[in-house]
């Protein structure tokens, strides 16, 4: 009896060493513990991420700012990812940025992210190095472009159909089964920010006038 109890209390602890293991897990990776069937991205969401990471590393190094409106070159820029984030944007947007060693106008670039439109709002607003946010498709619902801070620089890039005529700088669109990309032109010449021909000039680039 002895052995068993001793055996019991050995087994009790491990599978609660697995337990606190797993609920810091999620806690880090904001996975629910009673499943994450309905958060796993397909490969074809998978593949246009990929695709959209590009589009914004290529459009860091076809846009132009104002010197006025960044940080001393000596210092960095930040893109800003908002929503959740459950096809590691993010992740995948910073190693690609890394890779091809991407800069704006000499400027090193910085990735990070918050989860609402709410900290977003609250980072445009205190902290200047902001020059590029991309909202992601699950905070579309939510998205107000009066209640968002729009300045000088600041180039808000929307992901997904949703996003389309809102109000934003850019945003990616499937059209026959492509991601396509507006830019809304008007918009880039009120925040000082204007696009190469070399961008415009692409395919995937299509542009509005409002």
């Amino acid at each position: 009896m002895a052995v068993l109890k001793k055996n019991l209390e050995r087994l009790s602890h491990c599978l609660g060493t697995v337990f606190f293991a797993i609920t810091v897990l999620s806690n880090i990776t904001g996975l629910s513990l009673k499943g994450n069937d309905a958060m796993k991205p397909t490969r074809a969401e998978l593949r246009m991420v990929n695709l959209e990471t590009a589009i914004v590393v290529r459009s860091m190094e076809n846009l132009s700012w104002q010197t006025e409106n960044l940080p001393p070159v000596t210092d960095h820029v930040v893109i800003l990812v908002v929503g959740y984030d459950n096809c590691l944007f993010r992740e995948r947007l910073a190693y690609l940025a890394e890779e091809s060693n991407a800069t704006i106008q000499g400027r090193s670039v910085r990735i990070e992210s918050c989860r609402t439109l709410e900290e977003a709002s609250k980072s445009v607003f205190e902290e200047k190095r902001i020059i590029f946010v991309v909202l992601l498709d699950s905070v579309s619902h939510q998205w107000d472009m009066h209640g968002f801070p729009m300045r000088k620089g600041l180039v808000v890039f929307g992901q997904g159909n949703s996003y389309l005529r809102r109000g934003l700088t850019m945003s990616s669109i499937i059209r026959n089964n492509r991601l396509k990309v507006s830019v809304n032109l008007s918009k880039l010449k009120r925040v000082n920010v204007q696009a190469s021909d070399h961008l415009l000039s692409t395919s995937q680039i299509f542009t509005q006038g409002r």
